[in-house]
């Protein structure tokens, strides 16, 4: 069977709206943290420890769940995962020992880890031609999770306690049970091998994908390291309030929602390349500036601008990838979505040693840097396509 357009639309929204209820979780563990050191009396090292279990468990696999649904489509690891990110959060909220939190925090991150690369291969099947343009969809759930898991997080545990957590079962359950009616419709898709004849096929170019994920690696620090600065220098830098330096991050989210979404339409009349180069241009510009500027008003149009630049080029780098390993789509996901984003976690503890002992300014130097390595990996990655 060939998906009509309509159909495939359709995949594409179901896929953001799993996206969505996937990383609502990941977004709202960090904003758990302040609630288990207040009610629980965790140390620091400790909730640290629940982030780093999470996001280990979930990069380390991915591309295994990526690698099964290469060969045998499964869709329902969409709607288990969902499921399994929801439970896990809600457990966090439920257990009293360290141990069970812990396996909670890694559960769910399992579960984000069984979503990403199957949501990620059937929106790159489901776009047809236009694959900049279906993951540019399928990631802005992503930003929408992100953006919403924290405020359900506030708002929750605020009211309720710790089982405040409770709530991040709801939307889960509900969207894995919509998942699940649609499953047939996913499988029509098929898998990537079914799409072309061994005769046909093309040798697939692993040494291009290893260098898309080289940028996208840049683009992950840049990230990570953005989202947990920007806020400490508000408040250390330009001498702003705890909650403003916070308000910054929604601000980042929101602006960066928006440049995920139309980043497709965008790509396919300006070229993946050409907006590469210019958003790496624009981050590294930015960052000097950011870095030395002093303005409260010129600061936060910084950020915006930075969030626009980091998310602008960033689906239409994923099916870049995705384009040189046509027949493993499930791996590349699983590697785009988990092992390279596990890459920006692993350098931020870096950043901040750099920042206790020269300060902010010139951690954003620093990461100004990496943008210049990654206009350098676009340019030999443009080179061998």
């Amino acid at each position: 069977m060939i998906a009509t357009r309509k159909e495939n639309k359709l995949v594409n929204y179901l896929c953001m709206t799993g996206h969505i209820c996937a990383d609502i979780n990941q977004g709202a563990l960090s904003a758990t943290l302040p609630f288990l050191v207040m009610y629980d009396g965790y140390s620091y090292t400790a909730v640290a420890g629940l982030v780093f279990a999470a996001n280990i468990a979930s990069a380390v696999i991915q591309p295994l769940f990526g690698a099964i649904g290469d060969h045998r489509a499964c869709p329902w690891f969409m709607a288990l995962g969902v499921f399994l990110a929801g439970l896990g959060m809600c457990g966090i909220g439920f257990f009293d020992a360290y141990w069970t939190v812990l396996a909670s925090a890694m559960v769910s991150g399992i579960g984000v880890a069984m979503f990403h690369p199957e949501g990620g291969r059937l929106s790159n099947l489901a776009a047809g031609a236009r694959k900049a343009n279906g993951m540019s969809i399928f990631a802005v759930g992503g930003n929408i999770g992100f953006f919403v898991g924290p405020l359900m997080a506030a708002v929750f545990l605020t009211a309720f306690g710790m089982h405040g957590t409770l709530a991040f079962l709801f939307p889960t359950t509900i969207c894995a049970i919509v998942l699940l009616a649609f499953n047939k419709r996913f499988l029509s898709l098929g898998i990537a091998k079914n799409s072309t004849t061994q005769k046909d096929a093309k040798p697939e170019r692993w040494g291009n994908f290893a260098l898309a994920m080289g940028v996208l690696s840049c683009r992950s620090i840049v990230e990570y390291g953005l989202m947990a600065f920007i806020p400490l220098f508000f408040v250390s830098v330009l001498g702003q309030g705890e909650t403003f330096g916070s308000l910054m991050l929604s601000v980042f989210a929101i602006a960066g929602a928006v440049a995920t979404a139309i980043s497709g339409r965008i790509t396919e009349r300006a070229g993946v390349f050409r907006i590469a180069y210019l958003c790496f241009g624009i981050l590294a510009l930015c960052l000097v500036a950011f870095a030395f500027n002093r303005s409260l008003v010129s600061a936060v149009v910084l950020v915006c601008l930075l969030t626009c630049a980091a998310n602008l080029f960033y689906p239409s780098f994923v099916a870049l990838g995705m384009s040189y390993v046509p027949r493993h789509l499930g791996t590349a996901s699983g590697i785009s979505y988990g092992v390279v984003i596990c890459v920006g976690g692993i350098v931020e503890p870096l950043l901040g040693m750099a920042g206790d002992a020269y300060g902010l300014p010139l951690v954003m130097l620093i990461i100004a840097g990496v943008t210049v390595i990654g206009l350098g990996m676009v340019a030999i990655v443009k080179r061998h396509n």
